[in-house]
């Protein structure tokens, strides 16, 4: 490719920085858009009743004829999730490795788009051309089979973007993350670095998946009731040293969740996961089996209130309930967030009498992200001229920018980005340019909704203070009665005296207004600004005050 000093690749974040999900970068080159990832964020307890969080696909879609592919790392939600819905707006070829194609065909066929969309399968090791972006696909070690790391070669350098990656040595598929190619490219020279932060407040390396095959092994052979294994359902590797350890200890085998049950059958059918036909049951038939011969694997390692885990914690799980003489695996690290969900789920699973292995005992989960001496690894090989770190919190993005300081890249050649930063990388030069605006992009149901919704905001008052709802009945421009008075969710000893209070204050506020010749429609609105007043004055509280003028 033909380089000219004076050329500029523009690169825009929308999703993955300062937070864990919704991952999402664009790079630009003359009439070209490159779109790496597409994920979703799951909600935190400030947005209730949301399913998932987007990413702000407003620019994307502004310059949708630019875009000439979008190319998926690897198969987690928050790199997947929002495909779906990205592709109800553009149109543009999807790349990804089987596992992760596969697992995008199954979201798609839940929120099919309105056109079939092309998926172009890739391995690892090969190249392809995006408009005026030549890409490698570099094997890279994950919680996930299949994830892959970018050389992205452009008019001005090479960019490199890890993915999500950890360097395991042992693998438990013996593929290891292909440090020879990273270092290649080093060598060949490499003028920007896009690095997995997650783990990088964490020293020394990451230990390989395969540690937990022991461990695993240690804790079936000395389990006299059923087993309850929870784990990621994309974590492939995982559930089959689970059935390897079923098989060695003549127990079956039967999944339980919806994600789970997909997502294996998906790996099964793509030939990554390997078992004896009769090791799995069906779910149905785990009741006929003694618990002493019984493994069930599910979802619900983050607590998720509609896991399956879960629901067997409260004993509304259709199958099964937790009891005693059960043990119970969480095989995965709490993700942030989430700790007050995970630790009501193992409280209830220990009070039911079932002996709980989790994030505690330090050989029953390993990370799929890289600690310190692997990032500084990955810094070393591929000898970048500028950095940016990617996929974390602002926390680990200034960790990992000091790991970078420490060997030898100029502050200078460091950038610490927020989403919708607007970057500009040159031959000589990586620097901030300008700046996108982005909302958050709800999905609640089959609705898609900004963070300035009044719905959210109308939900968390709810959550928070209550509702109250009056009803207002007129005719001929008169107050038929009283207004009538429902509260929900608004607490206080006091409580009926001060609906009293509001009762017989809104009929007076509405008999003057009438009489002053004020719309029906519009007494609504002063009259819901009027009571919002007088609560707080009585109560010192905010509950969300709906008004409904009916004539009659």
């Amino acid at each position: 490719m033909k380089q000219d000093k004076d050329q500029k690749v523009k690169i825009i974040p929308i999703g993955g920085l300062s937070s864990i999900g919704t991952n999402m970068t664009l790079f630009e080159f003359g009439d070209d858009i490159l779109v790496v990832d597409c994920g979703i964020m799951f909600p935190n307890e400030e947005m209730p009743g949301i399913d998932f969080i987007i990413p702000d696909f407003s620019y994307i879609t502004r310059n949708r004829s630019r875009v000439k592919g979008i190319i998926i790392t690897h198969g987690h939600e928050d790199h997947i999730g929002a495909v779906p819905y990205l592709l109800q707006e553009i149109s543009a070829p999807v790349f990804g490795t089987k596992l992760t194609l596969g697992l995008i065909q199954s979201r798609l066929e839940e929120h099919p788009p309105r056109e079939k969309p092309t998926c172009i399968e890739v391995e690892p090791g090969s190249r392809i051309q995006v408009g005026g972006f030549l890409v490698d696909f570099l094997r890279v070690n994950h919680s996930i089979i299949d994830g892959t790391a970018l050389a992205i070669t452009t008019p001005v350098g090479v960019i490199v973007h890890t993915g999500d990656f950890k360097i395991d040595f042992s693998p438990v598929d013996g593929k290891v993350t292909d440090i020879y190619r990273f270092s290649e490219y080093g060598e060949k020279g490499v003028l920007l670095l896009m690095s997995d932060s997650t783990n990088a407040e964490r020293k020394g390396y990451t230990r390989s998946e395969s540690v937990l095959a022991s461990r695993l092994m240690e804790i079936f052979s000395t389990a006299r009731g059923r087993i309850i294994v929870a784990t990621f359902a994309s974590n492939i590797h995982r559930i089959q040293q689970v059935l390897d350890a079923a098989q060695k200890y003549n127990r079956r085998v039967v999944f339980s969740g919806t994600t789970m049950v997909k997502n294996v059958e998906i790996a099964q059918n793509l030939g990554y996961l390997n078992f004896k036909k009769n090791l799995v049951v069906d779910i149905k038939e785990a009741s006929s089996i003694p618990h002493k011969k019984l493994v069930v694997v599910c979802t619900g390692s983050q607590g998720e209130p509609m896991s399956a885990l879960a629901r067997m914690s409260s004993g509304s799980h259709k199958h099964f309930s937790a009891g005693a003489g059960d043990t119970v695996i969480i095989t995965a690290s709490v993700i942030p967030g989430n700790e007050r969900t995970v630790y009501t789920v193992i409280n209830a699973l220990m009070r039911m009498g079932a002996d709980v292995f989790y994030e505690q005992d330090e050989d029953i989960h390993v990370s799929g992200h890289a600690s310190q001496e692997e990032l500084k690894l990955m810094i070393s090989l591929t000898r970048p001229r500028f950095f940016l770190p990617i996929h974390g919190e602002y926390r680990h993005l200034r960790a990992h920018a000091r790991l970078a300081e420490s060997l030898g890249i100029k502050p200078s050649h460091i950038l610490i980005a927020e989403n919708g930063d607007m970057l500009e990388l040159g031959k000589k030069s990586f620097e901030k340019t300008g700046k996108i605006e982005l909302s958050q992009v709800f999905v609640d149901g089959n609705e898609i909704e900004d963070v300035s919704s009044s719905i959210i905001k109308d939900r968390k008052s709810m959550s928070n203070e209550g509702i109250i709802a009056v009803t207002v009945v007129v005719s001929d421009g008169m107050l038929v009665h009283q207004p009538e008075i429902l509260s929900r969710g608004f607490i206080t000893g006091r409580s009926t005296r001060v609906l009293d209070l509001i009762r017989a204050d809104a009929g007076e506020e509405v008999h003057k207004l009438l009489e002053d010749g004020v719309l029906p429609r519009e007494v609504a609105l002063i009259l819901r600004k009027n009571i919002k007043n007088h609560v707080y004055r009585l109560t010192r509280r905010n509950p969300l005050i709906e008004i409904q003028v009916l004539e009659v």
